[in-house]
């Protein structure tokens, strides 16, 4: 039995140093693997490589939001009258950009954004941009960009947190226009200009699909360094039903649009104003029973509190004219708190009050809103 027990022994310790080996070989074949994969990354980024200076070539930046919501309106007696509460939560918005500077005179860029309304059913991904640009402005002032971008047909001025159906500026709603554009621009000390072409969405009833929509932007930007900071300007886009906010079918004519806008900072304060209007009056059953010609503005004042963390603390007074088809506001009133808590993370706490028009596409009489979100971007 006692021979029989150290035979056991034996064959265990045999086995035993077996496994043990074998478990050292793999590992250093692992650590080996590492050793390999590390130098070839650093052949790769070596003077004369292939990706050498990759990482100073190619920027990652992105933006989360996370946010929650309770809402009360009343509805006019075209609805049924009564009152109706809502509360969601929502990861608003997610969005990535990559950035990579081919060379000192082309850059191209790319974002990927993910959007869920709150109080809304339907969820997003898109490539939401997707440009290169050929310039360098610190050189020349000339420069070139194509792709699918938003094209700058005003400065969509804001503090408030923005979330898809519940605090998107007036301005945005109406103006925001993402196109697959072309776009030529002059930066030059404290003046920019910039014009681009690109075919909407949008044709006149009755005529070929061409590239025919065009704009321009121009504004002044000026600071110092006493703390004073100004930015005015003005945008021009030929058919203001191509932007995202209308769904139309079509169209008898292009209406062109107009913004200008203004942004004025002194040490902690600041005001920001913008006016944006489409020039000539939309048809009968074009938007609405009737002729309109939608216009939109947003006003925003505030202060930042330097506590040893910032807190922004911003007013809003948003309206527009002839523009219930659109599901806007007559008059809309705010404050918001935005607080950061660390770099690059914000919370933010927000109160809306919105009175509409009797034509208002959704019945509504008023609507009082709290938003809160917390937004993080690297």
């Amino acid at each position: 039995m006692r021979k029989h027990g150290w035979i056991v022994l034996a064959w265990t310790f045999v086995l035993g140093l077996f496994m043990v080996t074998a478990n050292a070989q793999a590992i250093d074949k692992e650590a080996l693997k590492a050793e390999i994969k590390d130098e070839i990354k650093e052949e790769l980024k070596a003077e004369g490589g292939p990706l050498a200076g990759i990482e100073d070539r190619i920027k990652f930046s992105g933006l989360i939001e996370f946010g929650g919501a309770w809402q009360d309106v009343d509805y006019t007696a075209g609805h049924g009258g009564g009152k109706q509460d809502d509360s969601d939560l929502a990861l608003t918005t997610v969005e990535l950009t990559a950035e990579a500077e081919v060379n000192d005179w082309v850059n191209i860029a790319v974002t990927l954004l993910y959007e869920d309304p709150t109080f809304g059913d339907e969820t997003s991904v898109d490539l939401d941009a997707a440009t290169l640009t050929i310039g360098n402005t610190e050189q020349y002032p000339l420069y070139f960009s194509a792709g699918a971008m938003y094209v700058p047909f005003g400065a969509l001025l804001t503090h408030f947190p923005d979330a898809p159906l519940i605090d998107q500026p007036l301005t945005l709603s109406l103006g925001e226009t993402r196109e697959k554009a072309v776009l030529v621009g002059v930066e030059h000390q404290a003046f920019s200009v910039s014009g681009y072409l690109f075919n909407g969405d949008m044709d006149k009833t009755g005529e070929d699909n061409q590239i025919e929509s065009y704009g321009l932007d121009v504004n002044f930007s000026f600071d110092d360094e006493a703390g004073f900071d100004v930015l005015v300007g003005a945008s021009y886009i030929s058919n203001i039903a191509d932007s995202d906010g209308f769904e139309l079918d079509e169209i008898k004519d292009y209406i062109g649009g107009f913004d200008v806008y203004l942004h004025v900072g002194y040490a902690p304060f600041f005001f920001d104003a913008e006016y944006m209007t489409a020039l000539d009056d939309f048809e009968p059953g074009e938007l609405d029973d009737k002729k309109a010609q939608p216009a939109v503005w947003n006003l925003e004042a505030g202060y930042n509190l330097d506590w040893g963390k910032n807190l922004e603390i911003a007013l809003k007074y948003a309206g527009s004219d002839e523009s219930g088809a659109l599901g806007f506001p007559e008059q809309r009133y705010g404050i918001a708190l935005n607080q950061e808590i660390f770099e690059g993370v914000i919370a933010s706490l927000a109160y809306l009050h919105d009175d509409y028009e009797n034509d208002d596409a959704e019945d509504r009489d008023n609507r009082d809103v709290v938003f809160a979100q917390i937004a993080i971007e690297f």
